[in-house]
């Protein structure tokens, strides 16, 4: 089993799916779909990741050119159980053929969903992010930070003196150290970015962690400009800090091109 095949077995387990069912617009979304409004509203909208359909809810709503994407089938056929009117298919962002270049407006990526990829596969969809995107268009997307503080985790007992609630936190425990011993393995410490087994999904993710500057230069090297970044509390930050305090970050970026 590799980085993929971990990732796609934990987002097709039915109670994964339905943590990316409902839940309200995070407060770094909202100022974003604010402050851009322009940029989407009306117009060519592709929803990445759309889950089982949290942003789908809101999204649809904003234009009659919504289509929402997802790899995971179970989430997929969750989203259209709920809004069988939306224009949503299984898809790969890093092989999205069935799309022509220049064929949104404004492209969504949120729930962190770009870092379940690897390295090499994160850029191969950041490419192709850029390829569907007009000149001028806008990406919003949301990633772990690796300047986080407290990014790295392990496994952790938890005390109480609730006897019923301390053998339910001692259960944790031990799936919490069993999913961590399986995929520990694959974790990977590089200069510019971090892949983890953190405590998501019950250790049962890999995820990718990056920091600000290396973000920024990232998105730059597929014809993608940064311009602004929001910490989870969804304050502005800025494109060259170090936020400790945001286990994750959202972005705001523009494609390059001759008519941005």
């Amino acid at each position: 089993m590799n980085h993929e095949a971990v990732n796609r077995e934990a987002y097709e387990r039915p109670t994964t799916v339905s943590l990316y069912t409902d839940g309200p617009i995070q407060l770094a979304e909202l100022r974003i779909l604010v402050r851009h409004k322009d940029a989407y509203w009306g117009k060519r909208l592709l929803d990445i990741g759309c889950g089982g359909g949290r942003t789908t809810e809101f999204l649809r709503h904003c234009t009659d050119d919504y289509f929402g994407i997802d790899y995971s089938r179970r989430m997929v056929e969750c989203c259209l159980s709920r809004f069988p009117d939306a224009q949503c298919k299984q898809c790969d962002v890093r092989d999205m053929k069935c799309f022509e270049e220049d064929s949104f407006d404004c492209v969504v990526f949120s729930n962190n969903g770009l870092d379940s990829l690897g390295h090499e596969d994160r850029l191969a969809g950041l490419r192709e992010i850029n390829r569907v995107l007009v000149d001028g268009g806008l990406f919003v997307f949301s990633t772990h930070n690796k300047n986080y503080s407290h990014a790295v985790t392990r496994p952790r007992l938890v005390l109480t003196w609730d006897p019923l609630r301390q053998a339910r936190e001692v259960f944790r425990y031990f799936r919490h150290c069993r999913n961590h011993v399986r995929n520990r393995r694959f974790e990977e410490f590089h200069d510019d970015y971090w892949i983890l087994n953190d405590r998501a999904h019950s250790y049962q993710l890999l995820t990718y962690y990056i920091e600000q500057s290396k973000q920024v230069e990232q998105l730059a090297a597929v014809g993608l400009e940064a311009l602004e970044i929001y910490g989870a509390r969804g304050e502005l930050i800025p494109l060259d800090g170090a936020d400790r305090l945001s286990s994750w970050l959202y972005y705001v970026a523009r494609k390059v091109g001759s008519s941005a």
